[in-house]
């Protein structure tokens, strides 16, 4: 399988201000805070661990640096990487979020995304765990392994998942959704709206 992604080193680009690792810490911990699952592994059949989110509009607030570079230097650099223009989502919730994985077992199934382009920053990483698969239809795989301090983005159509976190690991990414036009894209409505 060719390798379906592409990765920038915030760090050793030294775009990143001061604390921003705590800055992600604090968000994932603060009200905005949304628990989506909470299972534990004394549920068979269901998945372990713990997923929550904390949606654009927070990290729009509390992370203004990331908002920034959603739009701009990580915009510039996916758009470079696939080859062709991307566009920011108009729907501020849902343009850029905080995933929060905690507890051993927590994951994210094989799936694929319905838009052009998707971005992962990495903020915290557990040590075993966690890694960002993809496959093709062919039987393929590739695996990145996730460090603090990296983007990579995909074309979204290109199935991919995270592999279950070990012992008591916490990661947290912030996923954002990149579109190849303004306007052809889901609508924002009322606030979800943003300029």
């Amino acid at each position: 399988m060719r390798t379906p992604f592409h990765t920038l080193d915030l760090l050793a680009a030294d775009i990143l201000p001061p604390h921003w690792q705590d800055d992600v810490r604090l968000l994932a911990e603060s009200p905005a805070r949304q628990v989506l699952y909470d299972g534990g592994p004394d549920v068979p059949g269901e998945p372990a661990g713990l997923f929550a989110c904390v949606d654009g509009a927070a990290i729009r607030s509390a992370l203004p640096w990331m908002w920034a570079l959603y739009h701009n230097e990580l915009r510039s650099f996916a758009a470079e990487s696939v080859g062709y223009p991307l566009f920011a989502a108009n729907r501020l919730r849902a343009a850029i979020t905080l995933n929060i994985l905690s507890r051993e077992g927590a994951a994210n199934v094989w799936h694929t995304d319905m838009n052009a382009v998707t971005g992962v920053f990495y903020a915290v990483v557990p040590e075993t765990g966690g890694d960002l698969m993809f496959r093709d239809g062919a039987g393929g795989e590739a695996v990145l392994r996730p460090r603090a301090g990296l983007f990579v983005c995909f074309e979204g159509a290109v199935e991919h998942q995270v592999t279950p976190l070990a012992a008591d690991g916490r990661r947290l990414a912030i996923p954002m959704v990149y579109h190849r036009s303004a306007v052809d894209q889901p609508l924002a409505f009322g606030d979800d709206a943003y300029s």
